[in-house]
């Protein structure tokens, strides 16, 4: 094992691709926090002697003075943050609720495919602040690591469980496959097949994971992507109605409406309409 009692005097980032033929040879430890998030690939992490896989869009909380070490399943693409534990702290107070029982702690984070655009771009950011590495980095990027930990803790699903917790394991697979497939036709029965469960079974044990259940769940991330393909195409409410995976309009319209208190046609209206209002300010 190696110890390493190297400080940091900032916030670091490092982006690095490892294929699967390379090898950590040993566990090692430092004295400032790690997290650690898989952009691209598959890894098997070990973390105080509890195994975790990580797969695209994860991430990995790594307290200080943890062993670790990392076996790459698949080509990767990795992001290490390096930070100390005051950086989150203003008058010895957290900067944000919970911050100590979620993000001090050995926590795997998923992050829903709908959100990591937001998430991918904080990190863009934080390496490019890396690279421009001048008198401001410091001060941008603990505002940028602040940034990071309310988006995780707003979109993330959390588990703390290792590998062990394999039912655990399978609902988080049932969840990246909704993520990638909620535009065709999926139904509990489905759904539970796919994970092992019985449909009463998968019910629960989903809420118990996510906080939510799997039809709200669904029906969130079939409107995430419909509300960004009804501002950014002009496609017809049919149309996005079934690239969603709403399959009918009618039915789209009355979810739409209940949940944003327009039909789909008059919200794509107002907020177009708000953000030329918002550029002509600008002029």
């Amino acid at each position: 094992m190696r110890i390493s009692d190297k400080a940091i005097d900032r916030i670091y980032i490092n982006s690095a691709i490892r294929g699967s033929e390379f090898q950590m040879m040993t566990d090692h430890s430092h004295n400032y926090y790690e997290l650690y998030y898989l952009r691209h690939g598959k890894v098997r992490l070990c973390v105080d002697n509890q195994f975790f896989t990580l797969q695209s869009g994860d991430f990995m909380v790594i307290p200080a003075g943890s062993n670790h070490f990392a076996n790459y399943l698949a080509q990767c693409t990795r992001i290490n943050i390096y930070f100390n534990k005051e950086e989150l702290y203003d008058a010895g107070k957290p900067f944000m609720d919970f911050l100590e029982e979620v993000f001090l702690t050995p926590i795997l984070m998923q992050v829903p495919k709908i959100y990591r655009d937001s998430i991918n771009g904080i990190i863009d950011s934080m390496i490019a602040e890396e690279n421009a590495n001048d008198s401001l980095t410091s001060s941008i990027m603990k505002l940028l690591l602040r940034q990071l930990l309310l988006y995780c803790n707003r979109y993330c699903i959390f588990r703390t469980e290792s590998d062990a917790e394999k039912k655990v394991d399978k609902i988080l697979e049932t969840v990246r496959y909704i993520n990638e497939n909620y535009n065709q036709p999926l139904t509990l029965s489905a759904l539970a097949e796919y994970a092992g469960f019985s449909p009463s079974y998968f019910s629960k044990k989903f809420r118990q994971t996510t906080g939510t259940g799997m039809k709200e769940y669904l029906t969130d991330v079939r409107l995430a992507h419909a509300v960004n393909e009804l501002l950014s195409t002009s496609h017809s409410i049919t149309e996005i109605a079934m690239n969603s995976g709403f399959g009918d309009s009618n039915h789209f319209k009355d979810i739409f409406k209940k949940v944003y208190n327009m039909p789909p046609r008059e919200y794509r209206k107002t907020v177009l309409e708000k953000y030329i209002l918002n550029e002509f300010n600008k002029t």
